[in-house]
């Protein structure tokens, strides 16, 4: 048990350090076509928008955020990274093996950070976030709507582009554009060669 537990210490430490070595690896061998191109890029923007919308509600560290996305899933810029990871792999023309990446990626990091963050949470915010994570699924959201707030709790603040920058998305939003330029880029450069 004691060993788990400190496999997630770590890499919830190092999760952004996985991400850039999977993105950069990304970028040096991954080949794409128009038609991938296409739909790979149409998800990693649902997910980008998703991140976005979650940094627009987060306030950390201050205040238990039920607003926007979190009112459905309780990890709403994982979910995006889902989507941002599974469109990434879309994009290529071996999705399969950027697939199992992803999916090593996301169970050996991210769902240890989930879990130490919950406990951090938990710490902060005691009996309103065990009620929360009773009302609101983990990832995926249920067919059924959550109502993350209580009859009578006040209105949850509404979505501030000041606070997605605050909270450094606007950065991401510009990785995701230029991983999507550079393999467009290569998508041109490899359908028109010069010889």
């Amino acid at each position: 048990m004691r060993l788990i537990e400190r496999w997630r210490a770590w890499a919830s430490h190092h999760r952004v350090h996985a991400g850039i070595l999977f993105a950069l690896s990304y970028v040096a061998l991954s080949r794409t076509s128009g038609q991938r191109f296409v739909l790979g890029a149409a998800v990693v923007i649902v997910g980008e928008t998703i991140r976005v919308w979650a940094c627009g509600h987060l306030v950390r560290n201050v205040e238990l955020t039920r607003a926007g996305p979190y009112r459905f899933v309780r990890n709403p810029l994982y979910l995006g990274s889902l989507f941002i990871g599974l469109g990434l792999a879309l994009l290529t023309v071996s999705a399969p093996i950027w697939l199992a990446g992803l999916a090593i990626l996301f169970l050996g990091f991210y769902l240890p950070t989930m879990h130490v963050e919950e406990l951090r949470l938990q710490s902060l915010f005691g009996a309103e976030y065990q009620e929360y994570i009773e009302r609101v699924p983990r990832l995926l959201p249920a067919v059924r709507r959550h109502d993350a707030w209580e009859v009578g709790a006040a209105e949850p603040s509404p979505f501030s582009w000041q606070q997605a920058r605050q909270n450094r998305e606007l950065r991401t939003v510009g990785v995701m554009m230029a991983l999507l330029i550079v393999q467009a880029l290569k998508l041109l450069l490899a359908s028109n060669p010069t010889t």
